[in-house]
């Protein structure tokens, strides 16, 4: 299979990632859960949160559900910072129980979703192999961690930095923050195709560093974060200096 044809296939199982029932383009709502029993816009029964975790209290004919069985009374979960979990059903929906920057907060999931309904694809540029780079990971030691901003005026989060790597991208050396993404490493960055062509900021995963700390960077896969199809995303963004200072063609663009 050549290079493109392999694109493609990533390029499919993406969209159909984001296209899941209740996958990133379902979300309809955000609320940060109040410390007393409120009613929140467009959900049945009463929420809020204590030093204990986050509550809903309802009676069985408002059909909230979880694990299966009615809520009848008060139920309640927790999360780790930066976590979240599917909690609580309502028919077809699902709300989405997450704490971030030390807060809870809930996010409604809907599979009716008009960003799911009429969603057509992500425009991307074409697959272009000048875009798929040689980098070198030097890792921290330790990791730092810092404060970043988010796709909400009112959060900020911490990302854990475990290195940077240096792309030599048209003959200038950029050397960016990078942080554990599980198989590679996670690249936040700007460019100058942000806010035009592109969106605030995407995100592209390297290979796995070598013995050496040689990665390959595909630009061609750099995606655009949850926040960028949807008003309800929480994502962090790019470390301080995290910024290619030449248009990166390549990749996901903006959704329209």
């Amino acid at each position: 299979m050549s290079a493109r044809d392999e694109w493609l296939a990533w390029r499919a199982a993406r969209e159909g990632d984001l296209a899941q029932e209740h996958g990133w383009l379902s979300l309809t709502g955000f609320a940060w859960l109040p410390d007393r029993p409120t009613s929140l816009p467009g959900l049945p029964g009463l929420w809020w949160t204590d030093a204990s975790g986050a509550h809903v209290e309802a009676t069985v004919s408002e059909g909230l559900g979880v694990d299966g069985e009615p809520v009848a009374g008060r139920a309640t979960a927790d999360v780790e910072e930066a976590g979240s979990r599917l909690w609580v059903q309502h028919g077809e929906r699902v709300v989405e129980l997450l704490r971030r920057g030390g807060r809870l907060a809930v996010r409604t999931r809907d599979p009716r979703a008009t960003t799911r309904r009429d969603f057509a694809g992500v425009p991307t540029w074409e697959h272009d192999p000048d875009w798929v780079r040689p980098g070198r990971f030097t890792a921290a030691d330790p990791p730092a961690r810092v404060e970043v901003r988010t796709a909400r005026d009112d959060l900020v989060q911490h990302s854990t930095v475990v290195g940077t790597v240096d792309v030599d991208i048209d003959g200038v050396r950029h050397r960016l923050s990078a942080v554990d993404a599980g198989e590679g490493l996670g690249l936040l960055f700007h460019d100058t195709t942000n806010g035009s062509l592109s969106a605030p900021w995407r995100t592209v995963t390297t290979s796995s560093p070598d013995p050496d700390g040689n990665v390959v960077v595909d630009f061609n896969r750099a995606i655009n974060l949850p926040f960028a199809f949807t008003a309800y995303g929480t994502c962090p963004g790019p470390v301080t200096g995290n910024r290619i200072a030449v248009p990166v063609t390549a990749g996901e663009k903006r959704p329209t």
